[in-house]
């Protein structure tokens, strides 16, 4: 018995709290090492940092679905909302893993700050794009099912 595969916004639900759980963790880890003699670690602040914009990006997709599907009360190409929602969490992983290279070369070593911004700015295009892609392809195909 195979389980059925969640919808695309089931999928960014997820995102978003696999990004809330981290930014959270993040969080409360900088907290807990704040006392005298404290130390501030740069790839725990990075990481903080890294996961509330990608809580950011995936709720704004998820409302955007929500307000799409709302208003024109039809639903979105399923392919392209996985392409989306999956390409951005990896994209989300490809940057934590940046994140975690340069922690392997030191805990006081600050990850490349390009790197993850570039990460942030490829979820937030790449999810854009697809986004209005498959809004277009939807009405493309509404229009030629006519």
């Amino acid at each position: 018995m195979s389980l059925p595969m969640p919808a695309p916004k089931a999928v960014l639900r997820i995102v978003i709290n696999f990004c809330l759980v981290g930014w959270g963790a993040a969080i409360i880890a900088q907290a807990s090492r704040m006392r005298p003699g404290y130390v501030r670690l740069p790839w725990l602040h990075d990481l903080a940092i890294f996961f509330f914009f990608s809580l950011v990006a995936f709720a704004l997709f998820f409302a955007e679905y929500q307000l799409v599907q709302g208003l024109t009360k039809h639903d979105l190409n399923v392919t392209l909302g996985y392409v989306q929602s999956l390409g951005c969490f990896l994209l989300l992983l490809s940057g934590l893993w940046g994140i975690y290279y340069a922690n392997g070369r030191g805990l006081t070593t600050p990850s490349n700050p390009a790197f993850t911004e570039n990460a942030l700015l490829a979820i937030y295009i790449f999810g854009h794009v697809i986004f209005l892609g498959n809004v277009i392809w939807s009405y493309v195909r509404e229009g030629s099912a006519r």
